[in-house]
């Protein structure tokens, strides 16, 4: 099965304080165009996968360096390239260009050139323009320098189409008013996290998105939110993967108690590992070792093959199944301290596979 590389991509955060009698942090949502693929009519932040043209040296965005931009995304180079991939999209799918103008002040090109924006995104996604060209025409400099790193996110193996996307926050300059692009995006709104993850809102949210806005929905305004944002900190990488579900094909997040069976059974990304438990319906964890569901909900092992075949293990029993590096007993706890440094696997007696050998931290 072929494993489709993840592209790099970037994406903006753009968040303002509510005003009264609201109260709290809105988020810029854009509904993307309806597509075959797994993104289409889903609500997400501006964004999308980096140019060219992104790459280029930016004496309009002098404020930030690569060196800078690179250390900050624990790259040895090209970090700037995300930040300026995050400004060129967030003005073309949503009419916000984040720039100051010769006096330092927030600046639109709408203001400094005379012309609608509209025109410049439209000449700026035919490629008949660049962001580059408008800066040194109008004299305006891009201001990377005001997005804040906050999120990480891989693409689950599987899909057609993989992204390794750099999330980025800041706040929405104050003399902009969104505006969707009619193309790639065709309608937006500005909503809390709060209400964005209702149960009830109808809006379709992707699983980064909405980790982001459980993230973001932590903080009572955006001063606090940049404060947090601004600090210097490690960025984790996270990757979902695609797992069977009763209701069809779910993306899990690392913190789902089946991620890592999930990985173990399906390291290919061929979405035939299940998230669920099924009861009296048998799961080959490893090459010797098969479990299934009891109706009480406990765990049955089999030890064994289809040639040589199986043995079932009486309730609370402990077994080692040195080949397969899996450690058969009720938790964590009943792991014998011989076996904590030999040990891949704890297959318990409620639940998923959980791995021993995890460094901490790690996915």
């Amino acid at each position: 099965m072929e494993v489709r590389e993840p592209r790099p991509a970037a994406t903006v955060v753009v968040v303002r304080d509510a005003q009264l009698p609201r109260a709290g942090i809105e988020v810029l949502l854009l509904r993307r165009a309806e597509s075959t693929d797994q993104n289409g009519g889903a609500w997400v932040f501006p964004g999308g996968l980096l140019d060219p043209g992104d790459r280029e040296p930016a004496p309009h965005a002098s404020a930030l360096t690569d060196g800078d931009a690179s250390a900050r995304l624990r790259l040895e180079q090209g970090g700037l390239a995300y930040y300026l991939a995050a400004i060129r999209e967030c003005f073309e799918e949503a009419g916000i260009l984040f720039a100051v103008n010769a006096a330092g002040q927030d600046a639109s090109l709408e203001a400094e050139s005379g012309w609608p924006a509209a025109s410049w995104r439209h000449d700026l996604k035919q490629g008949k323009t660049s962001l580059s060209d408008l800066c040194r025409q109008f004299s305006l400099r891009l201001v990377p320098e005001r997005l804040h790193y906050i999120a990480h996110w891989v693409t689950p193996l599987g899909r057609p189409k993989r992204f390794d996307t750099r999330f980025f926050v800041t706040r929405a300059p104050g003399d902009q008013a969104a505006a969707h692009d009619t193309i790639e995006t065709v309608d937006h709104v500005w909503i809390t996290p709060a209400e964005a993850l209702l149960p009830s809102n109808q809006r379709r949210l992707m699983v980064p998105t909405r980790a982001v806005l459980e993230t973001i929905g932590q903080f009572g305004d955006c001063a606090a939110l940049e404060r947090w944002a601004g600090a210097v900190r490690e960025v984790p990488v996270t990757q979902p993967r695609l797992a069977l579900a009763a209701t069809g094909l779910e993306s899990i997040r690392p913190d789902h108690p089946a991620y890592e069976e999930v990985g173990k059974l399906d390291p290919q990304g061929r979405c035939d590992a299940w998230c669920e438990l099924r009861p009296d319906t048998p799961v080959r964890i490893s090459e010797q070792v098969e479990r299934s569901v009891g109706a009480d909900g406990r765990n049955v092992y089999r030890l064994g093959s289809d040639a040589s075949g199986w043995e079932e293990l009486p309730p609370a029993a402990i077994r080692w199944v040195a080949d397969d590096r899996v450690l058969i007993a009720a938790d964590a706890a009943a792991v014998p301290p011989e076996l904590r440094g030999q040990a891949g696997w704890l297959a318990p007696s409620h639940g998923f596979l959980q791995r021993l050998d995890q460094p901490p931290g790690g996915r």
